[in-house]
């Protein structure tokens, strides 16, 4: 019995010991400083003394002592000569005296041991995938990490690269995740799936992030791991699919609809949509507006953009869809020095856009005249930098602020950049989003459109453009309600509906909101001669829709709110059936309080 409790505590040690060297921690790091102080600080002691009583003080004396020391670390002792003294009778220092050893052995050894415990460690980690839900990560990228430290607390962490290296390794390991590598090739098979404990019908939650830094290659690894957990007959709902660089579009076939297998759950999007998504979110260009007692806008909106490349490109889109409130105008003048070359497919395909709002291009620089010429209006709201360099984006915000110590208040100076957004001191990063959630407003929103079986079968089965609309209003909930002078707390305490003058203003700038995301994605108005050939249709007994015609990206209803009254009337004498669109965006303005209230309630289910 005795025996079997010495084996069991120096296992226990010894476990512990490798484990701890297989971390890498703050903690660690202590415990190696403390083992060879403790050694140290106890070899001086029990060295010195037991020379000398051996030898009594000579320079023969310290050298050895000191030699001894040297040699503890490399797991020598003198156990005989400190044994022939006085103390060495004590049990008690004859422990102490061990300790020092394997203090300072343990320093020594650390190499060898975590090694070991690291492989140990990696061991008992993969065992542990059996249970609870798993992350799954194709990319090691400063985004995936922070993803992983976001969700690392409620889920096992994998992350798979293509190539192993050790900065990596370290990385992943840090965040108490483990690392696979061979890619595509290696980590989609079904003996990959027996490694991470994903079995046959398993229930548990799965959700995979393609983060790498191939766009193409996150696309492919998200289908052939689809193609690996159909073969484990792992349930679409417990299954979700984050992809980075790769527009939503492209994701039809890896959505779970009907008959397909595919993911329950997909978010896909370009590093440049989301990060002028975070740009909205932070500083949207509501905030920099005022407004009256009858959520009315008293002053306008007046951005200055610095690069016109994707990023340049999806930051003009989502300051028109989100810059739009009644009593406001809406402008931007646009510089690059490539404009001739960049601005074709700006004034093709979002013609309509160009034309309905204030948006003037310069093929000039941000050094230029007539870059520091539009400085001066006094009215500017905001300078947003997109160049494809942080560093040439630090050094125009530095110029420009230069500029502004002797020309009045600077405005909101914003950094772009694929990864990261910059609002002045403050840096932010794709990592900042709570995927898991963002989409939950725009689900609840497009479910109560569609009304079927549930918000998450609902959105599956919902195009592109349907969801981009619904995300669109979703983002748009908080411009109303900072233009009502609410807060959400208070419209879901009952202060809701606003009184009617507010609730006229809020529904205008929701019609405007509307038009603007339908220009911003390339539709322009529909003529009265389209109008009239699709009545028609529609009269001649062809099931058509009469003011939009998805094919040629027109839309009847993208006029002022005053001209909705007469459009309404016009429809009405073509089918007969009562139409008010008016009506519709007061609709969505008075529906805000039970929107909030099924978010609220679905986050709290999570």
């Amino acid at each position: 019995m005795t025996l079997l409790f010495v084996i069991l505590l120096v296992s226990c040690i010894f476990l512990a010991a490798i484990l701890n060297l297989s971390l890498q921690s703050s903690f660690r790091d202590r415990v190696m400083q403390y083992s060879a102080g403790i050694a140290v600080f106890l070899g001086i002691l029990f060295y010195s003394y037991t020379y000398t009583c051996m030898s009594g003080f000579s320079a023969h004396t310290v050298l050895r002592a000191v030699l001894m020391i040297c040699r503890m670390f490399s797991g020598v002792n003198d156990f005989d000569g400190f044994r022939s003294t006085p103390l060495g009778q004590s049990n008690f220092l004859v422990t102490l005296f061990f300790l020092a050893h394997l203090a300072a052995f343990y320093v020594t050894a650390s190499a060898a041991i975590e090694i070991l415990g690291k492989h140990l460690l990696r061991r008992i980690r993969i065992a542990l995938l059996r249970k609870g839900s798993l992350s799954l990560f194709y990319g090691c990228t400063p985004e995936s990490i922070q993803f992983g430290r976001r969700y690392g607390q409620h889920s096992s962490l994998i992350y798979v690269v293509d190539e192993d290296n050790n900065t990596s390794r370290s990385i992943v390991e840090s965040i108490r995740g483990i690392l696979f590598s061979g890619g595509s090739s290696l980590c989609t098979t079904q003996e990959f799936l027996r490694t991470i404990g994903l079995h046959d019908s398993d229930s548990r939650q799965l959700d995979v992030y393609c983060m790498s830094e191939n766009a193409d290659q996150n696309l492919r690894y998200a289908t052939a791991f689809l193609d690996a957990i159909r073969q484990r007959n792992i349930s679409p709902d417990n299954t979700s699919l984050f992809l980075l660089g790769i527009q939503e579009i492209k994701t039809a076939g890896l959505m779970a609809l009907g008959d397909q297998y595919g993911y329950g759950h997909v978010f896909a999007s370009t590093n440049h949509e989301l990060i002028a998504r975070l740009l909205i979110r932070k500083v949207p260009p509501w905030s920099l507006l005022h407004f009256d007692r009858s959520g009315r806008a008293t002053n306008n909106f007046h951005a200055v953009i610095v690069g016109f490349g994707q990023m340049g490109r999806s930051v003009l889109r989502h300051l028109v869809m989100n810059g739009q409130m009644e009593g406001s105008n809406f402008r931007a003048d646009i510089f690059d020095q490539n404009m001739s070359s960049l601005a074709g497919l700006l004034r093709t395909r979002y013609s309509a856009m160009m034309e309905e709002y204030d948006i003037l291009v310069h093929a000039d620089s941000a050094q230029s005249d007539t870059f520091y010429s539009i400085l001066r209006d006094s009215s500017l709201s905001m300078i947003i930098l997109c160049t494809a360099s942080s560093a040439m984006n630090r050094e125009l915000a530095l110029d420009i602020e230069h500029w502004y110590e002797v020309n009045g208040n600077c405005p909101v100076i914003i950094q772009c950049t694929p990864h990261t957004l910059t609002i002045g001191m403050n840096e932010y990063h794709l990592g900042d989003f709570d995927v898991r959630s963002m989409d939950r407003m725009a689900m609840i929103i497009n479910h109560t459109y569609t009304n079927g079986p549930s918000e998450e079968i609902d959105w599956r089965g919902c195009d592109p453009f349907s969801r981009a609309s619904s995300r669109a209003s979703a983002d748009f909930f908080p411009a109303l309600l900072h233009a009502s002078g609410l807060t959400n707390e208070e419209v879901l305490a009952g202060k809701w509906p606003p009184p009617p003058d507010v609730l006229e203003n809020l529904a205008k700038s929701e019609h405007q909101r509307w038009c603007a995301f339908h220009l911003s994605m390339g539709y322009r108005p529909m003529s009265d001669t389209e109008f009239n050939e699709r009545a028609a249709r529609y009269q001649a007994g062809e099931k058509v829709r009469i003011t939009k015609n998805s094919e040629n990206m027109s839309h009847a209803c993208i006029v002022p709110w005053d001209e909705l009254d007469h459009l309404s009337e016009k429809e009405k004498a073509v089918t007969g059936k009562k139409t008010d669109y008016k009506s519709m965006d007061r609709n969505n303005v008075l529906a805000i309080p039970d929107m909030l209230r099924k978010e609220r309630e679905s986050l709290d289910q999570r």
